[in-house]
């Protein structure tokens, strides 16, 4: 039986923009600069990005402005704001990835249908403001916050308030605070007394420690929903159950709003051990037809948002035509080209073909159809077979079913 894959993109908006009131921020610069770049250019900082560090540091600038200069940039404008041929609409994919990239979410039908008439008629720049300003960024990240950062937040002209958290603070959480063997605020891999699965599902911002939002009870995850990341259930329970009564309660919850509600099914506003494991046994048994994934060719890999469990079947379709030169006059498909690359994601594969991994597995080879069992549970990322990115020009669209 088939399931939906979906990802609900926000919480409500009143429980995000207190959430984010109330979350703890960082006086780094330096790493509220490298998530920018990370999230909207998709790559590491370069000297250039002293300047923004700087502003930032020295109150010149918020977070907020940073994200629209960035995104306004020549770069990002060149690599992700262009037109591409196949498209319904000019801009129409543009318009998703600023989507992504600035308000962290996939774009909705009528919103990217109104944003893509705007950079026809406006621009793209135009776009990039639309969305800094709108009600929707101001109540997930308001000044402070980092889109895509897993509730990253800068301390406004580093001042301590009470939104600050160091690292010598102790956690709030019991659980977490005995897992801290050495009381520096934070836990490490080797303090987590969980598996490496549940340990990456806690792991919002994927920085190799538990820190900040991912240890303070009642903080949840930023578009994460009921079908979330597949991990022990039955473990997680005793995590989330900070007060040790047999039941979660809303204060103790990690996830969205909308993501309680919906487990909680007997609706009595806390979560039974038994409400929370037979969602995870079973979350697979809605029916589907599928989910069409763009897969941009000038970048690695492209989150398709699907979470799949080890074993699932899954059958990927994929169509359109790629260049892996940008002065190149030959088209690719999915199925790749002669020819092998050595350090490309996979060398022994035909090169610019399409290649998946699920979470940080190794890549597995797809091309234009192919149906498999997933070797391991995680995020499904697609990709294109390469080594070199950067001239890459085109995107697949891959039609992703799960059994």
């Amino acid at each position: 039986m088939w399931r939906v894959v979906t990802s609900t993109i926000a919480a409500l908006a009143l429980f995000a923009s207190t959430a984010a009131a109330q979350a703890p921020c960082t006086t780094d610069a330096n790493r509220v600069v490298s998530e920018v770049y990370r999230h909207l250019l998709e790559r590491g900082v370069d000297p250039g990005a002293q300047n923004w560090v700087q502003r930032l540091a020295n109150g010149q600038m918020t977070v907020k402005e940073l994200v629209r200069q960035v995104a306004k940039s020549q770069e990002h404008m060149q690599r992700f704001g262009q037109t591409e041929s196949g498209e319904g609409q000019p801009y129409e994919r543009a318009v998703a990835r600023m989507y992504r990239h600035v308000l962290g979410r996939q774009a909705d039908n009528n919103g990217q249908r109104s944003w893509t008439n705007t950079a026809q008629q406006r621009g793209l720049a135009a776009v990039v403001d639309g969305l800094v300003d709108s009600a929707e960024y101001n109540n997930n990240f308001g000044d402070w916050g980092v889109p895509g950062s897993g509730g990253v937040t800068f301390c406004a002209n580093n001042s301590n308030n009470s939104n600050t958290s160091s690292s010598a603070q102790p956690l709030d959480n019991q659980r977490f605070r005995a897992m801290d063997v050495n009381r520096d605020g934070v836990i490490a891999r080797r303090e987590w007394q969980g598996s490496n699965q549940s340990f990456r599902v806690h792991d919002w911002n994927n920085d190799g420690v538990l820190s900040g939002d991912e240890v303070v009870t009642g903080r949840f995850r930023q578009g994460r929903n009921a079908d979330f990341e597949d991990f022990d259930r039955a473990e997680e329970f005793e995590f989330l159950d900070a007060n040790n009564n047999g039941r979660i309660e809303e204060r103790e919850w990690h996830a969205s709003v909308r993501a309680f509600d919906q487990l909680d099914r007997n609706n009595d506003g806390v979560l039974s051990r038994a409400e929370f494991v037979r969602a995870g046994a079973t979350a697979g048994t809605a029916a589907t037809a599928g989910q069409t994934v763009a897969v941009a060719a000038d970048r690695q890999w492209s989150d398709t948002g699907i979470n799949v469990r080890a074993g699932e079947t899954v059958t990927i379709n994929a169509d359109g035509r790629i260049r892996i030169a940008r002065d190149s006059r030959d088209f690719i498909t999915a199925a790749g080209a002669d020819g092998r690359v050595a350090d490309a994601t996979m060398p022994n594969a035909p090169i610019g073909g399409l290649v998946a991994r699920f979470g940080d597995s190794a890549p597995v080879f797809v091309g234009q159809s192919r149906t498999f069992r997933a070797p391991r549970a995680g995020r499904l990322y697609l990709g294109v077979n390469d080594s070199y990115f950067d001239d890459n020009t085109g995107q697949y669209n891959a039609r992703v079913d799960v059994n």
